[in-house]
Parts: structure tokens; C-alpha cells; sequence
């Protein structure tokens, strides 16, 4: 194999890792996707990620019966899951190319997952963006939070504005959402590299035929 495709190779490896990193931090019960902060007398946060809607200490807020702020937020980690599982298969196969030579119909169904991994990032990240409306429609149908906060909810701009404040009230995403942004961006750039090992006319021995 020649230098630039060890070198292509090894960059994809590590692009691989970076989305799976991402992926796995991003689906950690403790990993909030999108956050929102009451400024009374003092500072409440809650924060949505896996464990739920966690309030102040951590302690877990029920959802509404059929919430569609949970429907989307496990709809977002589902495409997540399956990033990750194809980003792990891709990063398999890389790291045999290293080795031994991979036929072309197996870099083909590389370059073909680096774009399957791309849309699925992308549809996690894109979909998060309607959960500040999810949350809305929560709080109209019954969200019970503490002292009645979901009335200061349904009286900010959450329901308009993905991001924001006014003078009490703060809301946006958080880490979560920035790391499946970050790793849509990432297996993005993936997909330039794949091109390049399918092009390239020696990539390692038939491993995949």
C-alpha cells in the first residue's frame, strides 16, 4: 500500500473514532441534548437528555403519557444508535485495509455507509430542532413541573425560537446536541475521504469479495 493511502486510511480511522466518540458521549444517560434555566430568586435548570427531563439534584420529572418531547428526543438517540453501528463496521473494515488488500465492492459498501452515516447524524442533529415546540405542546397538554413553571414555558419564546432568553427564563441546546452536530460535520468531511479509498486502485488482498 502506498504512503498516501496509509495516510488516508489512518485519517479515516481516526475520523471513525471521532464520530463513535461522539455518538457514545452524546447517548450517556447524563449527556443533556437540550436545556432550559429559571432565574428567580435563584437559578433552575432542567435538563433533557436520556434519564429524561432531570430536574434540579438530578431527580427524573414523568413525562406526559405519549410526551413528544420524549418521542423526538428517542427518536434523535435512535439515529445515533444506528450511527454509531455503522460507524464501528466502517472503522472494521479500515483497519483490515490497513493489512490486506479490500476488494473494490467492499470499498464501495464503505463509501456508500460513510453517506448513510452522514444522514443519520444530520437527521439526529436536524431533528432535535423542533423539540423546543415538543415541549410546548408537553406543557399545554398537562407537563406538571415545579411551581408551575410550565405557565412560564408557554409565556417565553421557546415555542418559536429553538434558542433564547428573556428576563427570566433562558433556553437551548446543550452538549449533546452539539456533539451530534459535531459529528454530523465529521463523518461529513468521512465522506471525501471513502471517495478517495474507493478511487484509489489498490487499497491492501480480497478480503471482501
Amino acid at each position: 500500500m502506498s504512503k498516501h493511502n496509509i495516510i488516508v486510511g489512518v485519517v479515516t480511522i481516526l475520523f471513525l473514532g471521532a464520530v463513535i466518540g461522539l455518538n457514545v458521549y452524546s447517548f450517556l444517560p447524563d449527556t443533556n441534548w437540550y436545556q432550559f434555566t429559571f432565574s428567580l430568586a435563584s437559578s433552575i435548570t432542567f435538563g433533557i437528555n436520556r434519564g429524561g427531563l432531570m430536574g434540579e439534584g438530578g431527580k427524573n420529572i414523568d413525562w406526559n403519557t405519549n410526551s413528544k418531547t420524549e418521542n423526538t428526543l428517542y427518536t434523535c438517540f435512535a439515529f445515533v444508535v444506528v450511527s454509531f453501528a455503522f460507524a464501528c463496521i466502517m472503522l472494521l473494515i479500515t483497519l483490515v485495509a490497513l493489512f490486506k488488500r479490500v476488494h473494490k465492492k467492499g470499498r464501495k459498501a464503505l463509501f456508500v455507509m460513510s453517506i448513510l452515516l452522514c444522514i443519520f447524524n444530520v437527521l439526529s442533529t436536524l431533528l432535535l430542532l423542533r423539540l423546543n415546540k415538543a415541549l410546548c405542546e408537553d406543557a399545554t397538554d398537562g407537563l406538571s413541573l415545579p411551581f408551575s413553571m410550565e405557565k412560564s414555558i408557554l409565556d417565553s419564546g421557546i415555542c418559536s425560537k429553538f434558542k433564547g432568553s428573556d428576563s427570566l427564563f433562558s433556553w437551548g441546546p446543550s452538549i449533546g446536541w452539539y456533539c451530534s452536530l459535531a459529528a454530523a460535520i465529521v463523518s461529513f468531511i468521512t465522506i471525501f475521504l471513502t471517495s478517495s479509498i474507493l478511487h484509489t486502485r489498490k487499497f491492501g488482498y480480497h478480503v471482501i469479495h
